[in-house]
């Protein structure tokens, strides 16, 4: 039998004698097995299920809200809403956006588990944070704690989201949302009826996340677990002993979390300034009128959430007058639903808040408007967030904010007080046009 004997490039046989050939210089058969790969979906088709998400877990919060109206007081949605206002902002700090962190991370320099570890244990020092703000300010505990426990239910969720957004599986995105939604209507409107208890409302809410996330996120997430581990570890560290630990994580997503916590707190100041000013009252219409407008940011951010991978691939093959042209895009899309969305609410939103709230509720129309005009410039800076994230600028992002908190803090304390819930809605427009500005300089520097 002859032997074969591997082939120089040159044509001729290879230098080294047959005896000492290496396994892989024996010729083999050339085979490569048929390997299906799984079809992306098109990007029109992931803004569409980004949209249909966000439209309906808003929906659902939305829902919340008015079963706490409609079954409870408008003390009781302010004790709800401060549950939010306090909640929010220290789970936002401690979740450090590191899902934007994980589908921005191309080289896939830290597996899965990493950042699942570090979100549950940015989880557990934010639920800590909660009950010790609640104790120190002698908040109503009773709803303030449930709350920050759902929203933290929701941030370890939310990690497993952030994988199946960096795999562009946005329908199952959108599916874990709504199924998360319409367990907490459902749960919070079963408890608050039964018991007639804003308290045990809110731990309806924390019921709903926790099912979300260990019956739907999970479930959902595993199957793309086992592929996005195989690639978890970079080329360039796989012969390295030590890898970067959670430690370089922290410190790569710390700027970006504490940019997200700010633009939280942002947010509620002029409900911190409501509830010291004026009560738990004036807050709930504050609040009721602020969630009408809430859902146009929520599907402005899933326009958002869907841009980032697109725009991390344009960035990645250096396709910077498409990157800048599919931005420019996004913001002229947004401006123009602004518009309309501000027109709507000065023609419609007396009857609207009627319709949904009850007839208390429709005094503060003016409110709406003005709460409409601040969401439509706040909702550019989900865009604008979206392109400084892809080209992985966290740091700036962080200064912006902290101007932001500064300009939020002053004119709450000069408006607040002198018109009242008004006062807090055009608070909330300042802050809200001073953040997109800044944001708006710092892109530009960076293109």
């Amino acid at each position: 039998m002859t032997q074969l004997r591997p082939v120089n490039p040159s044509g001729g046989p290879a230098a080294r004698p047959a005896g000492r050939q290496s396994p892989r210089q024996t010729l083999r058969p050339s085979v490569r097995p048929r390997v299906r790969h799984a079809r992306r979906p098109s990007f029109a088709r992931n803004v569409g299920w980004g949209v249909a998400g966000n439209a309906g877990y808003a929906l659902c919060q939305w829902l919340v809200l008015v079963v706490v109206a409609r079954l409870g007081t408008p003390a009781m949605v302010g004790d709800y809403a401060l549950g939010l206002a306090v909640g929010a902002p220290l789970v936002l700090l401690a979740n450090l956006s590191l899902r934007t962190v994980l589908v921005t991370d191309t080289v896939h320099e830290h597996p899965f588990r990493r950042y699942l570890r570090v979100r549950a244990g940015g989880m557990a020092v934010a639920v800590t944070a909660v009950c010790a703000a609640a104790w120190i300010f002698d908040l109503p505990a009773a709803v303030v704690i449930p709350v920050g426990v759902a929203k933290a239910f929701d941030g370890i969720g939310d990690i497993y989201l952030g994988l199946l957004q960096r795999h562009h599986d946005q329908r199952a995105v959108a599916a874990a949302q709504v199924v998360n939604g319409a367990l907490t209507v459902g749960l919070t409107a079963v408890l608050l009826a039964a018991t007639g208890s804003v308290a045990w409302a809110a731990a309806g809410s924390a019921m709903g996340s926790l099912i979300a996330w260990l019956g739907c996120c999970v479930p959902l997430a595993s199957r793309v677990l086992d592929a996005d581990a195989r690639t978890s570890v970079p080329r360039r560290h796989r012969h390295r002993s030590s890898p970067p630990g959670p430690g370089a994580l922290v410190w790569t997503a710390l700027p970006l979390g504490l940019a997200s916590g700010l633009t939280s707190l942002t947010a509620n100041v002029p409900r911190y300034a409501l509830q010291d000013q004026l009560g738990a009252a004036a807050l709930g219409a504050f609040a009721a009128a602020g969630y009408l407008v809430l859902t146009g940011n929520l599907l402005v951010s899933a326009v958002a959430q869907t841009l980032l991978p697109r725009l991390v691939e344009l960035r990645t093959t250096g396709a910077r007058d498409r990157f800048a042209a599919l931005v420019r895009q996004a913001l002229t899309g947004v401006a123009v639903a602004g518009v309309l969305a501000v027109w709507a609410a000065e023609l419609f939103g007396a009857g609207v808040l009627r319709a949904v709230y009850g007839d208390g509720y429709a005094e503060d129309a003016g409110t709406l408007t003005v709460l409409t005009v601040a969401t439509a410039v706040a909702a550019t800076c989900f865009v604008l967030d979206a392109a400084l994230s892809a080209v992985r600028r966290f740091t700036g992002q962080l200064a912006v904010n902290a101007a932001v908190l500064a300009a939020a803090v002053l004119a709450a304390l000069v408006l607040v007080p002198r018109y009242g819930i008004t006062g807090a809605a055009w608070a909330t427009a300042v802050a809200a046009a001073v953040h997109a500005g800044l944001k708006w300089e710092l892109l530009r520097r960076e293109l």
